[in-house]
């Protein structure tokens, strides 16, 4: 009889983590597939966020509108962000750009952990103050700013790492910015590719405690177009 209670409740816990399983999986792919959403609603519109360099409280100018995000935040999973910025070969004396930069983690890991400066960009007020207060609590002012910039506007000439978990529509709509990028520079983005370029490498991995896996994307300037 204990030996049957016993077989009961094993069983028990391993269908509750099935279901948990089931249920992060099913939170993952609704995320994104609110994000594609959200941004074919506003496709006719310009409009974006940002992430990377030193920090300071850039506020948007009187002649710079704010407008509604493309996309929702969905944020990148921390192994997920570690293992973007290896694989930019990430250093201390790289400058990241982290677009559409979200609660700050992207810059705030390339400083903390790199000694890098970085600069990261969003275009929702929300995550821009989210994002200053992280880079204020672990205290890597001096390295990170957080600017509040629609994406499609910027110079990313100054940039030597860039980083982007944005919808592949908005990934091709920034190329010619990309392009623009000194020899050397890289691109690494979190989910989709560019459509038209062919990464230099790219890897799956599923972080502990979801069922589906993650993909990044490597790039380097100039890049490499499809034939």
């Amino acid at each position: 009889m204990g030996c049957g209670r016993s077989a009961f409740h094993s069983e028990n816990r391993r269908g509750k983590l099935r279901k948990s399983a089931t249920f992060i999986a099913v939170v993952h792919w609704l995320s994104v597939w609110c994000l594609m959403v959200a941004c074919r609603a506003r496709s006719s519109e310009h409009t974006a966020t940002a992430r990377g360099s030193p920090v300071s409280s850039t506020a948007p100018s009187a002649s710079e509108p704010v407008r509604a995000p493309d996309v929702l935040y969905v944020p990148t999973p921390q192994p997920v962000v570690d293992r973007m910025l290896e694989l930019a070969r990430l250093t201390s004396s790289d400058v990241v750009y982290d677009l559409g930069c979200g609660d700050g983690r992207i810059v705030v890991t390339a400083a903390e952990r790199y000694g890098a400066r970085a600069i990261g960009f969003d275009i929702d007020p929300a995550r821009v103050a989210e994002a200053r207060a992280k880079v204020r609590e672990h205290g890597v002012e001096a390295l990170v700013s957080i600017e509040q910039k629609d994406i499609f506007t910027l110079d990313l000439k100054p940039a030597s790492v860039v980083a982007l978990y944005l919808l592949p529509q908005l990934n091709v709509r920034l190329l010619p910015q990309l392009e623009q990028m000194r020899p050397g520079s890289r691109i690494v983005s979190h989910d989709f590719d560019i459509a038209g370029v062919v990464p230099l490498e790219a890897l799956t991995l599923r972080p502990p405690g979801e069922e589906l896996p993650h993909s990044i994307y490597f790039f380097e300037i100039p890049l490499k177009k499809t034939e």
